[in-house]
């Protein structure tokens, strides 16, 4: 097992959380369906929030304002495991873009899953199994919107 102290933990995070914000923004940038831009906007915006948080976390070495002892109950509906589209183009469907964004948002998840397995039994477990809850609650909102645009196209 490698080790990982704790400040470079959270600036990995940092630059995940950027790269996912950028992604989003190329992705934004690409498309030409309103809907799906709505979509992919607000998930950047999402990126921006857990800069932020990680930010706070790293300047005051505090990790209260994330609201470790908030719950939350998520439901993955699974959608994020389909088969994704190799090519992103600029007139893919709202639900193929929604499922790249699953896709990222569950990759997220477990990228903060395995921080708080290495952090076990400290603060910073908790602090990175909440992003991993964030992400986790990102992706399910997708599936639902997901869920929804097929359930009234079928």
């Amino acid at each position: 097992m490698s080790e990982i102290t704790l400040k470079k933990a959270l600036e990995d995070a940092l630059d995940k959380e950027q790269k996912a914000h950028d992604f989003y923004m190329k992705l934004y940038d690409l498309l030409s369906d309103l809907g799906a831009k709505a979509i992919i906007k607000e998930l950047a915006e999402e990126e921006v929030k857990h800069r932020e948080m990680i930010t706070k976390a790293m300047e005051t070495g505090k990790i209260e304002h994330i609201g470790l002892d908030t719950k939350f109950y998520t439901t993955d509906l699974g959608i994020a495991q389909m088969v994704l589209p190799q090519v992103i183009t600029e007139d893919m469907s709202v639900q193929d873009v929604l499922r790249i964004a699953m896709k990222h948002e569950d990759n997220s998840r477990i990228f903060y899953e395995k921080l708080a397995e290495k952090f076990a039994g400290s603060e910073a477990e908790e602090f990175f199994r909440r992003m991993a809850v964030e992400e986790a609650n990102h992706r399910n909102k997708i599936q639902n919107i997901y869920d929804d645009i097929v359930y009234d196209e079928n």
